[in-house]
């Protein structure tokens, strides 16, 4: 998938998403965006992603899962760098509930189109935290301590910077 020019949140989506990411504050909440790719004739054919919606995930950030990472560590960073890292700062979506929400929407012929979680406690940018563990190029949104949100396409290197995407959400 490359780098959209817009992602579009459809029906209440957006909504759905920031009060879903708010509501487990002062953890990080998490979620899958579900959708598809769309052409737009009105943005020279450009990519936009279509959030059709919203899977809310349960954060299963631990010290189990920190193990379980450190075995399967391929970049050899040091995972415990940062020991103050807990739920309030980091998050992990249960892989089972990735593989349910795939099969779900395929059903219904979407994709996993991205990730979103929220900053109880700071700003809707990526963190080097986010940057370091995010393995592959894709969308991540980030609701933001006062319910601000935006979108960034992740290259999955962590010495590029993110690049913003603009959010669309038609009434």
């Amino acid at each position: 998938m490359k780098s959209p020019m817009v992602i579009e949140f459809v029906s209440d989506c957006l909504q759905v998403l920031r009060d879903t990411l708010l509501a487990v504050s002062p953890n990080e909440g998490c979620a899958l965006l579900l959708g598809k790719q769309k052409q737009s004739s009105c943005l020279k054919k450009e990519n936009i992603l279509q959030i059709q919606m919203i899977w809310p995930c349960c954060n299963v950030w631990g010290e189990e899962i920190l193990s379980l990472l450190e075995s399967t560590n391929n970049r050899k960073i040091d995972l415990r760098e940062n020991l103050d890292l807990s739920k309030e700062n980091r998050f992990i979506i249960d892989p089972r509930e990735q593989f349910l929400a795939q099969h779900w929407a395929r059903k219904r012929n979407w994709e996993i189109v991205g990730s979103a979680h929220s900053h109880p406690n700071g700003n809707p940018i990526p963190s080097s935290v986010d940057r370091n563990w995010n393995f592959t190029p894709g969308l991540m949104v980030i609701v933001g301590q006062f319910g601000g949100m935006r979108a960034w396409w992740m290259s999955g290197d962590p010495t590029f910077h993110p690049k913003e995407v603009a959010i669309w959400a038609p009434k």
